[in-house]
């Protein structure tokens, strides 16, 4: 995957169609908010730990599901999804898209 900020200062995620339901999920439901971002990122730990047995959430265009064995996002519109096999490569693309957003300061 590639992360860029353009020349009007938005942040970009572009992929492989294997993973490009990952780059549309970061570019139209995290968008530019570090907040967001910092969300997820929480949401995968909480249920990384057992705290909770997963999580769910909907965005601007995809469903979340965050469970011990995995990540499934689902676009809303089109009804394509991904199984992600990991939280933790989930957790990467997350953390990947913070250091873009942190790096726009």
């Amino acid at each position: 995957m590639k992360f860029y900020i353009d020349q009007d200062g938005y942040s970009h995620a572009e992929a492989d169609e294997e993973h490009r339901l990952i780059a549309w999920f970061l570019n139209d439901d995290v968008q530019g908010s570090l907040h967001g971002v910092e969300e997820y990122i929480s949401w995968c730990e909480v249920v990384r730990n057992g705290e909770l047995p997963q999580w769910k959430g909907t965005g601007n265009a995809h469903t979340v599901t965050i469970k011990p064995n995995g990540v499934e996002i689902f676009n809303e519109y089109t009804e394509e999804s991904m199984k992600i096999a990991t939280i933790a490569e989930f957790k990467g693309y997350l953390e990947q898209w913070r250091e873009l957003l942190l790096s726009r300061k």
